[in-house]
């Protein structure tokens, strides 16, 4: 049994990371290296902090007015059985949103990692390319159900801005200029 999970980071209350009012966890560490990655403060394995999966779980579900919750990172099925763990304990009206760089085809080949497309409701997976216009592109969609439709995850420009004591986190995505 896994006991913590490694974070870069979470928000309670985002609209800029999935459909409608979401609670994000952005996992910490990531050994991908997509070029031009845009989180790469999320890569260091020995990075960001470890935090108790049944406090996480707990927040998760006391947190009002939200949707689901959108996983992120980093990698996250880098920690699969600690996903996995959460996932089992979290309330199963929210939906889940699952952002990977691994391909279907690679995380067929994973048991762990396969477990987690199936505990989630939507996924985008594949690796991220910095000369697409939009990191959704080149990705493959797969959704369970329909919680999380197809519509709602068509590529976005939002940012958000939140303020969480002394740390400032910019979130989202915005249009760069070249």
């Amino acid at each position: 049994m896994i006991d913590t999970i490694k974070l870069h980071n979470i928000i309670e209350n985002s609209t800029t990371n999935g459909p409608d009012n979401r609670f994000v966890i952005w996992t910490q560490g990531c050994s991908l290296n997509c070029d031009g990655c845009f989180n790469q403060s999320t890569h260091d394995l020995k990075g960001g902090f470890d935090l108790e999966i049944t406090k996480l779980a707990e927040q998760i579900n006391q947190t009002s007015a939200i949707r689901g919750i959108t996983l992120t990172g980093g990698e996250p099925l880098l920690q699969s059985k600690a996903i996995s763990q959460l996932l089992n304990l979290i309330d199963n009206t929210l939906d889940i949103l699952l952002f990977s760089g691994y391909t279907f085809g690679e995380i067929k080949a994973d048991s762990s990692k396969l477990k987690i497309l199936h505990q989630v409701d939507a996924a985008l997976l594949g690796r991220y390319n910095k000369e697409l216009p939009h990191p959704f592109y080149g990705k493959k969609l797969v959704l369970n159900g329909n919680r999380i439709k197809k519509e709602e995850l068509k590529p976005w420009l939002n940012t958000e801005v939140i303020i969480q004591g002394d740390n400032v986190q910019i979130t989202g995505l915005y249009k760069q200029s070249v």
